[in-house]
């Protein structure tokens, strides 16, 4: 008989145990599910925005929305052109984040900052002052300076599209390239110009509409009759995004145009589109 209670005790003891751990899990899984995307997502960013008195809102592809309730809504903030790597002023310090892994790189002081900008694939942030640019590469650690660009409209590991000499009067349309040998050209007076995904286009403005250009050499490629354009940023290698409410498409192929039910229905004032970057010159 002792043997059976003993027995009995047991099997009480781990349909216990049993249930415990499952109620442990369903609370642990429920946390995550809560918690999630609050700290990670591997889902790309379509844009961001501020929220006022709650920081920047990432609104994800997925229709979901990842709250950073630690960057104020008027602070400086940038997404890579792939939607994974965010660059941001935090403590007064220019840091990027992997949105997928949580690693955060310190890039620089945000004293006297002007402009930020990533490459498409986020490996590669460009942190711009008046009279230089800092250049990170955030895989390898890799750290240069460009002397006299105080802007920077695109980049890649090789290539930099910037624009020198801000506080000189008239300089700050004239775009040029530089490698990474230190050479570099003058593409063209382009104002706003953005560089495509492909790092062949630059879309830019013009009194009459949306100007494309060549990225290297600066010849015209298309002039798309546009009243405000208002270029935001690049959608894909052959869409910008233009100002609107909605916000409108425009193929730089065809000059046509259309509205795609990702983009915002009406216009916000601040807005972070993947690939446009920033400036904040006076």
């Amino acid at each position: 008989m002792s043997g059976t209670w003993t027995r009995l005790a047991r099997r009480v003891r781990r349909d216990r145990v049993s249930r415990l751990a499952a109620a442990f899990l369903l609370v642990v899984g429920y946390g995550a599910y809560a918690l999630w995307p609050k700290s990670l997502t591997t889902e790309p960013v379509l844009y961001g925005d501020p929220v006022y008195d709650q920081g920047w809102a990432l609104r994800l592809r997925s229709g979901q929305t990842l709250m950073l309730d630690e960057i104020q809504a008027d602070d400086p903030l940038i997404v890579s052109g792939d939607g994974h790597t965010i660059v941001y002023v935090l403590d007064g310090w220019v840091r990027a984040r992997d949105l997928r892994d949580g690693t955060v790189h310190d890039l620089a002081s945000a004293d006297r900052l002007t402009g930020l900008q990533t490459s498409f694939d986020g490996q590669d942030v460009a942190v711009s002052f008046r009279d230089r640019t800092l250049i990170a590469d955030l895989r390898t650690g890799e750290r240069r300076t460009i002397a006299d660009i105080c802007k920077v409209y695109g980049l890649s590991a090789t290539v930099v599209w910037g624009v020198p000499g801000c506080e000189r009067h008239g300089e700050e349309a004239r775009l040029v390239t530089v490698r990474r040998d230190g050479t570099g050209a003058f593409v063209g007076k382009l104002s706003g110009g953005l560089v495509s995904p492909d790092l062949r286009l630059v879309a830019s403005y013009d009194f009459d509409g949306v100007l494309i250009s060549d990225a290297i050499s600066g010849e015209k490629v298309k002039l798309i009759n546009r009243e405000n354009p208002s270029i935001i940023a690049w959608f894909n290698a052959h869409e910008v995004i233009v100002e609107g409410s909605p916000y409108q498409l425009i193929d730089v192929r065809t000059g046509g145009k259309r509205h795609d039910p990702a983009l915002p229905d009406k216009w916000i004032a601040y807005i972070a589109w993947p690939g446009a970057g920033n400036d904040w010159l006076g």
